[in-house]
């Protein structure tokens, strides 16, 4: 997609995405590597907290959906980062002066919660703002701005990592200021006057919608092992295993990003051409094989070749849980088909933060067999996929440069 062409709302949410990427995303890595390093807490223990945050998180999500489907996309997608500046705030202090483990896990699911109602908020503007044809393009815009803002983000926290962590928690509120004036300025409702005034979802109603279900649950199966590069387990594996530091764990983590910038439209071409399922099972078959890398290999410069490669699975991968989504969605209920969605990834994403430290807990002395299981489940997701083959409506035969 040119950038020159797409519609203003849209490159306003690619900006506001990148902002995001920039302040929140390297948070999770230090907070991962602080409790280890600084609160000495086991992988076990650190596990527990990122499955609290993500658990907690879990009812909202559909409810939240339903709300912006019946008032509207803007006045959430206002009100959301003006909570969460607060939040932020609040969660420096508590880093910077080491309150109680308690106290962080409380404010991780907070602001977690309030992440997750946001992403599927965003998710219902990116739908409304684009055409079914531009979609695809259109959640990889999106996507290829947040990773420009991760990859300088993870840079900028791995400098400020070598004085004090706690700095760079500050980023975050900052950052949703900037994205509050740029919602203000350039985002309008996306949502239809007729659609807000028609919508109204009836509770109960939407788990008897059998392919949204469908392809709800294999997405969030897989994202559940796509996420183990996110997860707390490979930094912890990179940390307590081969020693690194959070400057060089940051630095993998930035690569990710470039290759995300340099090669999302590239993969996006492929799937048109090969069809958006068969894409995204084989990223799975890429991830499967790449973390299986991880457990032969500790040298750095190997490490980024192989995070390179992995990208490229993740290429092929992320973007479409919202696409397909979109797909399936009616228009007025978007908000309640992405809020449903992301509930049961709510419901299946929390264990890839106790599945992961859990197997390093009991296997970091055979990295081969704990990196072997993960790949061989990757393989075994990747069949089940293309099961959705027969659910997804086929996007429209239009090509965007």
């Amino acid at each position: 997609m040119k950038i020159s062409q797409a519609p203003k709302s849209l490159l306003a949410m690619a900006f506001a995405d990148m902002i995001r990427g920039f302040a929140r995303y390297p948070l999770w890595i230090l907070i991962s590597i602080y409790l280890l390093d600084v609160r000495h807490l086991d992988y076990l223990e650190i596990g527990l907290i990122f499955l609290f945050q993500s658990a907690f998180s879990m009812p909202f999500s559909l409810y939240a959906g339903r709300l912006s489907d019946i008032k509207g996309r803007r006045i959430l997608a206002l009100l959301l980062p003006a909570i969460l500046l607060m939040l932020y705030l609040g969660f420096f202090v508590i880093i910077y002066r080491n309150f109680s483990v308690l106290s962080i896990a409380l404010m991780m699911a907070s602001i977690g919660t309030l992440n997750n109602v946001q992403w599927n908020v965003n998710n219902s503007i990116v739908a409304d703002v684009s055409s079914e044809a531009e979609r695809l393009d259109s959640f990889s815009l999106v996507r290829v701005f947040s990773n420009a803002g991760i990859g300088i983000g993870l840079i900028v926290s791995g400098i400020v990592a070598l004085f004090n962590p706690a700095f760079f928690f500050i980023v975050p509120s900052i950052g949703c200021a900037i994205e509050i004036l740029i919602i203000l300025r350039f985002i309008p409702e996306s949502l239809p006057h007729h659609a807000i005034s028609l919508s109204r979802p009836k509770a109960g109603k939407i788990i008897h919608e059998k392919p949204l279900v469908l392809v709800s649950i294999v997405l969030a199966l897989g994202g559940l092992l796509t996420s183990m590069f996110e997860s707390p387990l490979l930094p912890l594996f990179l940390s307590g295993i081969y020693g690194y530091n959070d400057r060089e764990i940051t630095s993998l983590y930035a690569i990710n990003a470039v290759i995300v910038i340099s090669l999302q439209f590239r993969v996006n071409a492929l799937s048109r051409r090969f069809g958006e399922v068969y894409i995204y099972a084989s990223g799975l078959v890429i991830y499967g094989f790449t973390y299986l890398v991880f457990g032969f290999i500790g040298e750095f410069p190997l490490l980024c070749a192989n995070a390179v490669i992995l990208t490229v699975g993740e290429n092929m991968t992320s973007q479409f849980s919202q696409v397909f989504i979109s797909r399936i969605a009616p228009q007025e209920r978007r908000g309640e088909y992405f809020g449903f969605s992301s509930s049961i990834f709510g419901f299946v994403y929390p264990f890839s933060a106790i599945i992961g430290p859990y197997m390093l807990q009991d296997l970091h002395s055979d990295p081969v067999f704990l990196w072997g299981i993960i790949c061989a489940v990757c393989l075994i997701m990747a069949g089940i996929s293309i099961i959705m083959q027969k659910i997804i409506p086929k996007p429209a035969n239009v090509t965007i440069s």
